[in-house]
């Protein structure tokens, strides 16, 4: 289809969502490198799309992929467990563009911790609405699934996240 500039040209505007997608599934630790492995296999693969308008889903479901492989591979499980809470800007990725010093850090906490007790299959159609901003469709077709299905696992996800957040513990 096109060449490594066109790569280089085009997919720079997506690499915020890939990470955003990355940071909801794999966690801040590790989001960073996960969206650029899958930069990396997008590159590789680049040859291989053939329909630019379908670069950002392309790449997100690149970012789901490797996500899902390193979530199966423990990449610095132990790691992260012993890691404390970014500070900075890094802290914000998976707040969902929120300003900081506006943000309530305990309830992003509390989100975070309720989107990481999903089902995976739950898990990736919030990571890649909210925070790939990706619409049923888009995902549907990056997941290759109905959007009909996807929007019945994002109402169910989205039920599930509001029962977990209104009852106090």
């Amino acid at each position: 289809m096109a060449d490594d500039e066109s790569f280089a040209a085009l997919a720079p505007p997506h690499t915020a969502a890939m990470l955003r997608v990355a940071a909801a599934l794999v966690g801040l630790a590790d989001a960073e490198d996960a969206a650029q492995e899958a930069l990396t296999r997008a590159w590789q693969a680049w040859p291989t799309l053939r329909d630019p308008s379908a670069l950002r889903p392309w790449l997100l479901q690149i970012t789901v992929n490797v996500c899902r492989q390193w979530q199966r591979g423990g990449f610095g499980r132990r790691l992260r467990a012993t890691l404390p809470l970014p500070e900075g800007e890094n802290a914000a990725l998976a707040l969902l563009d929120a300003d900081l010093g506006a943000s309530d850090h305990t309830g992003s906490l509390d989100l975070r911790a309720a989107v990481n007790a999903l089902d995976p299959v739950l898990r990736i159609v919030v990571a890649l609405r909210y925070y790939g901003g990706m619409d049923a469709t888009e995902i549907g077709a990056a997941l290759d699934a109905p959007p009909a299905t996807i929007r019945t696992r994002l109402r169910r996800a989205l039920a599930l996240l509001r029962d977990q957040l209104s009852t106090p513990e």
